[in-house]
């Protein structure tokens, strides 16, 4: 009984599992490309363009777009000096599409962006530090690291002729001094010696 019920089974599904393949012998892109095809600008954007075809816009916009979102947090009437930093991030990034050598601004200007953002962060974390998390936190030792070589990256443009970014200089050497001091917590340390970092980036990029 069990093999005929067996073998009648595998006669009835055999013309069934034909049909269904049949159906799934169809390709299965073709659906979604057509779903992909109606939005707009899908097939506006050459096959071309790549990270190294614009010249790191797309890094310089998501560190505008963090920032302005987490300045967006911050108390009103508060980080005057954030919002003109953020403010000329901004500038820089607009030359940088506008203008032929667009390369050369979109360095500095993901210099001074990401140097907002993490700077944005810091006083975030400082507003909202009784929020934070009761934890110890951990010394990592790439921060004395950066730290360092960040300090010797700055020595050696000291009297480096610069253009529009003479006043950022100290502002960086000051944010390196801060994030040294071995008392203060390390999500703010990391938050300072990245700003360090960026706005060191940017200094180096002619700014």
């Amino acid at each position: 009984m069990a093999a005929r019920t067996n073998a009648t089974t595998g006669k009835a599904a055999g013309p069934a599992l034909k049909k269904r393949a049949k159906k799934t012998d169809k390709p299965a892109t073709k659906k979604p490309a057509k779903k992909a095809a109606k939005r707009p600008g899908w097939k506006s954007a050459p096959s071309s363009v790549t990270y190294a075809a614009d010249h790191g816009m797309m890094t310089a916009f998501h560190h505008m777009q963090r920032a302005s979102v987490v300045m967006s947090l911050m108390k009103k009437d508060t980080g005057e000096d954030l919002r003109g930093l953020l403010k000329r991030g901004v500038k820089l990034y607009h030359k940088s599409m506008e203008n032929e050598d667009g390369h050369k601004f979109v360095l500095r200007a993901i210099g001074v962006l990401r140097a907002t953002e993490h700077l944005s962060m810091a006083g975030l974390y400082e507003a909202r530090k009784k929020h934070k998390q009761k934890v110890v936190s951990p010394t990592p030792d790439w921060l004395a690291k950066v730290i360092a070589e960040t300090g010797n990256r700055l020595e050696a443009m000291e009297h480096a002729e610069r253009g529009k970014g003479t006043d950022l200089f100290p502002v960086t050497v000051e944010l390196l001094r801060q994030a040294a001091d071995p008392d203060l917590d390390a999500h703010l340390a990391f938050e300072l010696v990245m700003a360090a970092d960026a706005l060191c980036f940017a200094l180096e990029n002619g700014l």
